[in-house]
């Protein structure tokens, strides 16, 4: 099954969207394009800034080091040329986070798949033009060297390497993130598996409501939000 998911709870923002997972709730709110101040206004594209905010406490240079990475991501997914001198600014509010204690780098990588979909939903959500459809996934290495996808919480305090990774709806790798011990094989292992998954929950359904991209375990939850949301707006328009 895929996280809970909520469209636009907030009102005042053009977009947003609380995502839920095992592991994190994130609140993610969008709003945009607006006026830039002028010493980050961009002559030829629509500037991007991300806000992060821990569930406890005030931020600090572990959430500056996730707003730096999330916004690489989303400006690769956004048509910033298509608004130029103008600000797109992506609040993210962490409101669950796992009880057990992490490591510090096994920490920050673990919320990263969060808080990108959680964005992505919000984008999609205030209507922004978007390039592609991303999806990121959080898998765990056990001592065994088995793999864990969306691990527990238990699963990702005993594990031995955590990695964070996203893909787009053609197979691109927007985000690799990782902490902990591993090899080359072993990452390339990972990557697979993640593709894999990523491309599971974007993956278009047939009439039967079967995933027509191969088999798999995964549920494509973020294909069939993207849909319910398409059609819903399609129902207001027809109704008025």
């Amino acid at each position: 099954m895929g996280p809970d998911i909520l469209h636009h709870p907030l009102n005042r923002a053009d977009g947003s969207a609380t995502l839920s997972s095992n592991l994190y709730s994130v609140l993610a709110a969008v709003n945009g394009p607006v006026e830039v101040q002028r010493r980050d206004e961009l002559p030829e594209e629509a500037a991007v800034e991300v806000n992060i905010r821990p569930a406890s406490g005030v931020g600090g240079p572990r959430e500056r080091w996730l707003e730096t990475v999330v916004a690489a991501v989303l400006r690769s997914l956004l048509l910033v040329h298509m608004h130029p001198r103008t600000l797109i600014q992506i609040t993210l509010q962490i409101t669950k986070a796992p009880s057990l204690t992490l490591k510090g780098a096994a920490r920050d990588v673990a919320v990263l798949p969060s808080l990108i979909n959680a964005a992505f939903l919000a984008l999609a959500d205030g209507g922004l033009p978007l390039r592609n459809t991303v999806a990121a996934v959080l898998l765990a290495v056990a001592s065994t060297g088995e793999v864990r996808e969306e691990p527990s919480e238990k699963e990702l305090a005993g594990c031995k390497s955590v990695h964070g990774l996203a893909y787009d709806n053609h197979g691109d790798l927007l985000l690799s993130e990782s902490a902990g011990s591993f090899d080359l094989v072993e990452w390339e292992r990972i990557a697979d598996q993640a593709e894999k998954a990523c491309r599971a929950v974007m993956a278009p359904l047939n009439e039967d409501g079967v995933v027509t991209e191969g088999s798999t375990s995964s549920l494509p939850w973020l294909r069939q939000e993207l849909t319910d949301k398409a059609q819903a707006a399609i129902a207001w328009r027809e109704a008025t």
